[in-house]
């Protein structure tokens, strides 16, 4: 069956298809933000801290912490001359037996931008405190959002930019995490 619109009907159905695609303002559809892709480093998605001495088995283990993900925004900043980029991350720490009846961790981490070439352009460092539960050695949650302000424009675009999240961790600490590898 064939359906044959009449010239005033199809007249009235292409004007509402076209005030549907907002072509009847002065501004336009906003067009989708390109944004830099965050990522977390694997050789810092981990930390593990033992209690002081030479002996690091389980029975010296405070807690051992993971990022556990990312979440983030991202939207145009003042005259789409910046990219005002929101990350949130993700945590989860489990509570040893030498960590008693601690009832927090503290997760020192860092959000890095860096830009062409692997220089460092950006570096905010934080602390997550991470309460467990009487009773309980697991805890999860997100920290507080990170806002970060990255320049764009005829030098430099979105995807000039990358940005990391990792723990803040020392030389022996990486090369634990390296030695264990990807959990």
């Amino acid at each position: 069956m064939r359906v044959r619109l009449v010239p005033a009907v199809a007249a009235a159905l292409a004007a509402l298809l076209l005030a549907a695609c907002g072509g009847g303002g002065t501004r336009g559809t906003a067009l989708p933000v390109a944004c830099p892709r965050p990522g977390i480093l694997a050789d810092g998605a981990d930390l593990t801290r033992w209690q002081p001495g030479p002996v690091r088995d389980l029975t010296t283990l405070v807690f051992d912490a993971r990022l556990t993900g990312l979440n983030g925004t991202c939207r145009p900043g003042r005259r789409d001359r910046s990219l005002e980029v929101t990350l949130t991350p993700a945590f989860s720490v489990e509570r040893g037996p030498a960590g008693g009846g601690a009832r927090v961790a503290e997760l020192p981490w860092f959000v890095a931008v860096v830009g062409p070439g692997d220089e460092v352009l950006q570096r905010q460092s934080f602390v997550e405190r991470m309460a467990f539960n009487r009773g309980e050695t697991r805890a999860a949650g997100e920290g507080e959002p990170v806002r970060l302000s990255l320049p764009v424009g005829e030098e430099r675009r979105a995807t000039d930019y990358r940005v990391f999240v990792s723990f803040e961790l020392t030389p022996e600490d990486v090369e634990v995490n390296r030695r264990r590898g990807p959990r």
